[in-house]
């Protein structure tokens, strides 16, 4: 067990602060300004060039497992206080979690750096009130001395209706419930997707070590990948999951491809990275921006960008293409290692509304797939309803589709029902995924 928080001779209290700073300041951007834990993350890694590679890797660590581990760390801190939790400004809160996740999760952190550097991190934010950190200190060194007696969080990190959800996945795809639910609490590894030739040349040449996948062109890599020349000029981060859905597609030279609700555009990169000739489309600009942004890096530049609503009639007049993809906004529990804040932000209730935007995005989206041409429906989530059910409320509604998973070896292990994707992490760690390939009638 760990000591208490005593203080080491000519040990500096402040050591490490600069990195709880800025894990602190992403925690709060997620918390107060909604935004995505990787976004949040990177900017604030952005702001402090000077952070080692080994103090990026501990302030990575602190956002995720923080959000992850967040309601047992809630459960665990709220005895400690007089109040319970009850009134306390969301920045302090958002503090003691932060002191929390070291004190009882980072064995090889000493609980008087984790408590001590957390506070004078503390004193560099603006939202959490002066005044409030004398309390934040006694709090946490309350918690060190109750992980020193054995005293721990429990380990329910899922809201029930999510841990129901992946019962429901276990129980469909015949897995141990157990073990898919611990898949998905952990942290998701690195894949790649190799986009042109050179691919993971430059990488093999470098002494990086890779674990290629099932999926073709994807690899399993470590961090340092991310940092070699090749990136996004050969080969892009992404999950394989989401890399089959592109390649389920056969992208070649000369095959139009109409990515509806295309987001920041990594999968419209990909298919123009591969010859198609792709017109992606999405609500919000700076996302097509993104995207346009990402096809320029890889070489390939996108056909057109469109800014538009895709649950009302596209403004594309008549015009068809070989195939579309509807990678439909949804709930997004397939990416919970990866957003691990989704756990906080969703609602059973979502469901109700997600379902309903994605019918209508596929319903506008069947107006323009060629005779005998494809469309492609997925989503990054786990549920029935945002799967197998919606696909299922489609064909019903469109006569003219019908199943058509094709023949690709690579992919017949990742089947299931009668033909569509489903993927989850107990299977090269990959997202859980849902894609159905639909093809429709040639007449």
């Amino acid at each position: 067990m760990r000591e208490g928080t005593h203080h080491h001779p000519g040990r500096e209290p402040a050591a490490g602060a600069l990195l709880r700073e800025r894990a602190l300041r992403a925690l709060l951007a997620v918390d107060l300004q909604q935004q995505g834990s990787q976004y949040a993350l990177n900017q604030a890694l952005a702001a402090d060039p000077q952070l080692s590679p080994a103090d990026r890797r501990l302030c990575t660590e602190l956002v995720y497992g923080v959000l992850r581990r967040q309601r047992p760390l809630d459960r665990w801190i709220a005895p400690a206080c007089q109040r319970g939790l009850y009134d306390m400004a969301p920045a302090v809160l958002t503090a003691l979690r932060l002191g929390a996740y070291q004190l009882c999760e980072l064995q090889r952190v000493p609980a008087y750096a984790a408590v001590d550097a957390t506070v004078e991190a503390c004193k560099s934010v603006p939202e959490v009130p002066q005044k409030a950190v004398g309390f934040v200190h006694a709090v946490l060194r309350q918690l060190a001395r109750q992980v020193a007696a054995g005293q721990l969080p429990d380990r329910d990190d899922l809201p029930p209706w999510i841990d129901l959800r992946v019962g429901d996945l276990a129980r469909d795809l015949g897995l141990d419930p157990l073990q898919l639910r611990q898949s998905f609490l952990g942290m998701a590894p690195l894949h790649l997707h190799a986009v042109t030739e050179h691919g993971f040349a430059g990488l093999l040449a470098s002494g990086i070590a890779l674990q290629e996948l099932a999926v073709p062109h994807t690899a399993l890599a470590p961090s340092e990948a991310l940092h070699h020349p090749d990136f996004a000029a050969h080969f892009v981060a992404q999950d394989a999951a989401s890399a089959a859905i592109t390649e389920w597609l056969e992208p070649a030279p000369g095959l139009t491809v109409l990515d509806v609700a295309a987001g920041r555009g990594i999968k419209s990169a990909c298919l123009a990275a591969a010859g198609a000739t792709v017109t992606a489309l999405d609500l919000a600009p700076n996302k097509l921006a993104e995207a346009t942004s990402l096809a320029f890096q890889l070489g390939s530049p996108l056909y057109a960008t469109l800014a538009a609503d895709a649950t009302k009639p596209l403004p594309l007049q008549d015009k068809l293409f070989d195939a579309v993809l509807v990678d439909a906004p949804c709930s997004g529990l397939g990416t919970l290692r990866r957003r691990p804040e989704i756990r906080h932000r969703r609602r059973a209730a979502d469901l109700v509304g997600l379902q309903a935007i994605q019918d209508q995005i596929a319903d506008q989206a069947a107006h323009h797939v060629k005779p005998g041409g494809v469309l492609l429906l997925a989503t990054c989530s786990i549920t029935d309803e945002e799967g197998p059910q919606w696909c299922q409320r489609f064909l019903d509604k469109h006569s003219e589709f019908k199943l058509d998973p094709g023949n690709l070896p690579w992919l017949q292990p990742l089947l299931t029902g009668p033909g569509w994707l489903r993927t989850h992490p107990l299977q090269d760690s990959m997202d859980g995924f849902f894609a159905a390939r639909l093809r429709r009638d040639a007449k």
